[in-house]
């Protein structure tokens, strides 16, 4: 991706421009280009945006600018969060422009401007002082040029610029001799003396020491007059060495690109990976693009002193003519080399250097001392360390994301490769799943792509993809006139593993115990070894460094790592367990964002850690590590994965905890228990012995030691769905009233939820939200907001403000369920406070979101909050639809919450109200009492109560709508709050019984328990 702030701010991807809207995120971006690669802090940047007048909450702002901006340019992760601020990955021109200029490639560094740097946001003080600066090293590249081309005999025409910057007095010294250079005298000393009024009306000086030698010079006479320039002669193209390839070159265009630019402003260029990553047919296309290029095949080489011999032969120059250099002196071949290149222009590939580093290395700097036209361009596993030597690392090929339909994915480099060099598949829907599983598994490493591709001849695509776990055997049908290291993917591999020291050898079979790379930290505590033996690997391309300072190892490279030694997988185990368990009291704090996103790039770790505990009976390990990891998972949404997992250790722990482990134990249990809360509350029996199992444990845990407040608050949270209200009650006094700051805000949240139809709900609410606010826990904080913004509403009280912020604090870092459940809740918020057009819109967000992996519970809310606003905006036929959709699918559906079900069937019935189906929605409305299960939702219980209200009505029983009305006033206080219905329906009944009479039945209702409903429904 490429930034280009010479001009108006633009950005280029592969695919395309790319748009980046709003001022302020343009701003953003256009700082972060200016410190192209390196770290800009949070203070530097809201000092620059908003100069004088920070928002309130700035490092909030900034954050959420920074999603805007990474939104704006998915799907490149172009900006990096690292600590204490923000690093843009992007190449920028204005780099690139300082490259070349510093290189002497004036022409080249001035053709990267189109018009004024960044003309579109001068209204940033910061960025007008930069573009300032910018434009003052433009008009330097174009007086260095300018002298330059005047000092060569050439003709400078700088009107255009003189005419801008008249005041600038080296300008238009430079102006004033090519303009008598080329014999235009008068005109010259015109533009002296227009120069020398203006300094003096405008500046109130005299011309300088360069305008006044100027002048002289042409009054003198002194100036060469510039010759009529001569045609050039034709250059003729030689690649002595250099045979187009027979295939076609795919998937590296952006990276040829480069290359060429690189090459164009630096006489030494490396382009380094790993075996098989395409650097030799990347070097063999750039220098096909050269005028004078020879290609010199180190590979078979094996000793360094033939080095020099091996760019003779490459050259045919063998036999050239000895230089003279004294009788007595011995002519070696880099002396015929250096003298037969010493006055030539020519680019000097030298290819696979990476078994003879030094040797080409001392090379290369002979080349590019002693023969000033010569570029070297070489290519290797690890950089030559020359000075001035430019990397152009060559990534994987671009990979297709799995799901990916055939059109999407046969867009992408690695699989256009595949099927270019399998003649005769086709991509489609039957095989696109194996084809980019194929890609995907071989790292999208072009050798072994192509190797596939020879396989697939005589397979399926699905009968390939299955058998990569024996990719050393298969993948060995490779050209039989390519390399012999580069016929088999083991040869490959073989080839970089040879050329390991014993000490790199060890950590690269230690490094392949890490599933999903690793960080600096995670490398020395495991595998024992230092930075710099890591920093090795990197260079020689067997592991690799991302953006974020983290360590990978392609998954080809790891398989053959585990073949030559078991990798310490204890080490592992421990080292992934401590850091799960030292995370879990940041997952409640200020720094919960920064230990999600550590706990998010182990994901990988910690699962193979876990398979391994599981798998070797390890019950310490697995229970410590499942336990920790349940607060990870459950914060961020992932539970059907943490029941999964905890199921397993629960089992291999034999159903009770392991002594001194309880607490841990019990956080497995939770984790099982929010797997399936929809069947607990669907079975009260089975509801209450896991209240009973888990009660005995929390009990245990707390014996041993502080337990998580989570599970604390658990006990209150089963009192509830039990229907213990006293019990309820007395363990949210205590909680509330608990040291631990966390546990007090979360119980005041809870109890706040529980009574929101009393007074004092809402300051619980308020409180709750106050101590999530100091403590820094943003998941605490949405769900005190949302819960908030519900009393609010259902008292016709506005709540817009808190409903944008609980989404804007959880959108981004949960999974993807979570924020599709996140979104349908806000978006019901704001439909029942009167906002459809935002409603409509978070919906759509999440069905953006929605993937073949969505759970089903998911998906129903999803369906349940398109159909409530296709009710509440007009169409109850749409709703209808969905209704009924969603109704056919509970039976199959495992874990459904009664309380969704209970929501759909209550919305289903007072849409058929709507249609006029009297009978039908009283079914419906009866049905969803039934299926509220142990534990009714309140709001939902008195919305089926007003509903039930609104069929009597309508059946001409007016006194019995205005007693449920009554009893749904109780349940939950305020049901007409952002409910037009509830609203119409109170009026209604008031009016058909007259004032006195309507309080009266509405009286009886208020007295009436949860229990007398019931029966009277």
């Amino acid at each position: 991706m490429r930034v280009a702030i010479l001009g108006p701010l633009s950005v280029e991807g592969p695919e395309g421009p790319i748009e980046v809207g709003g001022a302020r995120v343009r701003a953003l971006l256009a700082l972060l280009a200016l410190e192209e690669g390196r770290l800009v802090t949070a203070d530097r940047l809201i000092d620059a945006l908003w100069a004088d007048e920070p928002p309130a909450n700035a490092v909030n702002a900034l954050q959420t600018l920074v999603k805007r901006l990474r939104a704006a340019l998915r799907p490149y992760d172009a900006v990096e969060s690292r600590p204490g601020g923000y690093r843009l990955s992007a190449q920028v021109d204005a780099r690139l422009f300082h490259d070349l200029v510093g290189a002497g490639e004036l022409d080249a560094a001035l053709e990267l401007w189109r018009g004024p740097a960044l003309a579109d946001l001068a209204v940033v003080p910061h960025l007008a002082n930069v573009a300032a600066a910018l434009e003052e090293d433009r008009l330097a590249a174009v007086e260095a040029r300018a002298e330059a081309r005047l000092a060569a005999g050439l003709a400078v025409d700088l009107a255009a610029e003189v005419a801008a910057h008249p005041l600038r007095e080296r300008l238009c010294a430079i102006a004033v001799r090519a303009m008598a250079a080329a014999g235009r005298q008068a005109d010259a000393l015109a533009l002296f003396e227009r120069t020398r009024v203006r300094l003096a009306d405008e500046l109130g000086v005299d011309p300088g020491p360069d305008l006044r030698a100027a002048h002289l010079a042409v009054v003198s006479g002194d100036l060469p007059v510039v010759p009529p320039r001569a045609a050039r002669p034709a250059v003729r193209h030689r690649r002595p060495s250099v045979k187009r390839p027979l295939t076609s070159f795919i998937g590296r265009e952006e990276e040829l690109e480069e290359l060429t630019a690189l090459l164009s402003a630096s006489r030494m260029v490396s382009i380094v990976g790993p075996g098989g990553a395409g650097k030799t047919r990347l070097a063999t296309e750039a220098a096909l693009l050269a005028d004078e290029a020879w290609l010199v095949e180190l590979a078979p080489v094996t000793d360094a002193a033939d080095v020099p011999g091996a760019v003779l032969d490459a050259l045919a120059l063998r036999g050239a003519e000895r230089p003279a250099l004294g009788v007595q002196e011995e002519v070696t071949p880099t002396d015929r080399l250096l003298a037969a290149l010493a006055d030539r222009k020519a680019l000097i590939v030298l290819d696979n250097c990476e078994h003879l580093v030094e040797a080409a290395a001392v090379l290369a700097e002979h080349l590019l001392t002693d023969c000033p036209g010569v570029r070297v361009l070489a290519t290797s596993r690890e950089p030559l360390g020359v000075q001035g030597e430019r990397l152009a690392p060559i990534p994987p090929l671009e990979l297709p994301p799995p799901g990916a339909g055939p059109s999407a994915a046969g867009t992408y480099p690695a699989v256009r490769l595949l099927l270019d060099r399998a003649s005769g598949v086709m991509l489609d829907e039957r095989n696109v799943a194996e084809i980019i599983a194929i890609c995907r598994r071989l790292d999208g490493m072009p050798l072994a792509i192509e190797l596939a591709a020879a396989r697939l001849r005589t397979m399926t695509p699905a009968q390939l993809a299955d058998r990569l776990d024996d990719r050393f055997r298969l993948l060995t049908g490779g050209s039989r006139t390519a390399l012999p290291r580069q016929q088999t993917l083991r040869a490959v591999v073989e080839w970089s593993w040879d050329l390991l020291t014993a000490q790199e050898r060890a950590l690269a079979e230690s490094f392949a115990v890490f599933a999903g790379g690793a960080s600096p930290e995670a490398v020395e505590a495991v595998c024992g070894a230092g930075i710099e033996v890591l920093g090795a690997l990197v260079d020689k391309s067997l592991v690799r460094m991302d953006t974020q300072g983290r360590y990978t190892m392609l998954e080809t490279i790891r398989t053959y790592a585990m073949e030559c030694a078991e990798p310490p997988r204890r080490a592992h185990a421990v080292h992934f367990t401590e850091l799960a368990e030292t995370a879990v009291p940041h997952l409640r704090a200020h720094g919960q964002l920064e230990w999600i996103e550590r706990l998010a790039a182990e994901r990988d770790n910690h699962a193979a850690a876990l398979r391994w505990a599981l798998d070797t009976g390890e019950v310490e390990l697995a229970v410590r590590l499942c336990g920790a990891l349940t607060w990870y998972w459950w914060l961020c949404g992932y539970r059907v994965e943490g029941e999964a997992w905890s199921r397993q250790v629960i089992e291999l722990a034999g159903g009770s905890p392991p002594e001194g482990l309880a607490g841990a134990y019990a956080s497995c249990m939770f984790g099982v228990g929010t797997g399936h809360i929809g069947r607990l509350l669907s079975d009260p029996d089975s509801l209450l012995e896991v209240v009973a199992e888990l009660e005995s444990v929390v009990a245990q845990a707390r014996a041993e030691g502080p337990v998580h407040p989570m599970l604390l608050l658990g006990r209150a949270v089963m009192a509830a769905m039990t229907r213990q209200d006293d019990r309820l009650a007395v363990l949210l006094a205590e909680y509330v009233a608990a040291e631990d700051p966390w546990l007090s805000s979360a119980a005041l949240m809870i109890r706040g939820g529980w009574r929101s139809a009393d007074p004092t709900a809402e300051d619980d609410l308020e409180r709750a939200v106050a101590g999530f606010r100091r403590l820094g826990d943003r998941w605490g904080l949405s769900e005190a907001l949302l819960t908030l913004a519900g009393v609010r509403v259902a008292q016709d009280r506005p709540a817009a403000d808190l409903v944008a912020e609980a989404s804007a604090l959880t959108i981004g870092w949960v999974s993807a369920d979570e924020a599709i459940s996140t979104l349908t809740t806000v978006s019901l918020l704001r439909a029942q406070g009167g906002d459809l057009e935002a409603a409509a819109a978070d919906l759509a967000r999440a069905r953006a979101v929605m993937s073949d992996e969505t759970s089903d519970h998911v998906v129903f809310r999803l369906r349940l909050g398109e159909a409530d606003l296709a009710r509440l905006t007009g169409d109850p036929r749409a709703a209808l639809a969905i209704y009924e959709e969603l109704m056919a699918t509970v039976p199959a559906m495992e874990d459904v919450l009664p309380q969704q079900v209970s929501w759909a069937l209550t919305s289903y019935g007072r849409t058929l109200l709507e249609t006029g189906d009297l009978r039908g929605a009283r079914e419906q409305l009866m049905l969803a009492v039934d299926a509220f299960g142990a534990a009714p939702d309140l709001p939902i219980l008195a919305s089926a109560l007003a509903g039930f209200a609104a069929v009597a009505l309508a059946s001409g029983d007016a006194e019995r709508a205005a007693v449920l009305l009554g009893g749904a006033s109780t349940v939950y206080g305020g049901v007409s709050g952002g409910d037009t219905e509830a609203a119409r329906t109170i009026a209604d009944t008031r009016a058909a019984l007259g004032d006195t009479a309507f309080e009266a039945a509405h009286e009886r209702g208020v007295r009436m328990s949860r229990d007398q409903l019931t029966r009277l429904l």
